[in-house]
């Protein structure tokens, strides 16, 4: 399973290789999941709803990832630490590090606030493209 990240499916819908191809990939053998950090940004992205009927039949084929219990919490203390560390990403890039941390699942992404994570100790399992 692969958390799918919100720019990795910006890539997907632009069709940019090799990013594209992944994210098809990983549709079609059923391994997609997403979160509901990720589906806020996608459903907020969406400008008119030609584009409504073209994503959301996609998200519903993902598995979606039930919210830790401490998700609050853990995302809090994750950018404390980060942040002790020289790194500060977006809050919302912190809930979804708590989400494929605690499902130990691997994320797909081109947002290099969880590259930075990932150098900074994090042991973030980024998905290679």
């Amino acid at each position: 399973m692969i958390l799918i990240d919100t720019s990795a499916w910006i890539e997907f819908f632009r069709n940019r290789d090799p990013l594209a191809g992944v994210v098809d990939d990983v549709l079609t053998t059923n391994d997609a999941a997403i979160c509901g950090p990720v589906e806020t940004e996608l459903r907020r992205g969406l400008r008119d709803e030609r584009e409504r009927r073209r994503v959301l039949p996609l998200l519903g084929g993902c598995q979606m990832l039930h919210q830790p219990e401490d998700l609050w919490t853990a995302a809090g203390e994750l950018g404390f630490r980060l942040r002790r560390r020289g790194v500060t990403p977006k809050t919302l890039d912190l809930l979804i590090a708590v989400y494929a941390l605690s499902h130990r699942t691997a994320l797909l992404t081109t947002d290099g606030d969880f590259v930075q994570m990932r150098k900074a100790g994090i042991p973030l399992l980024l998905s290679p493209t």
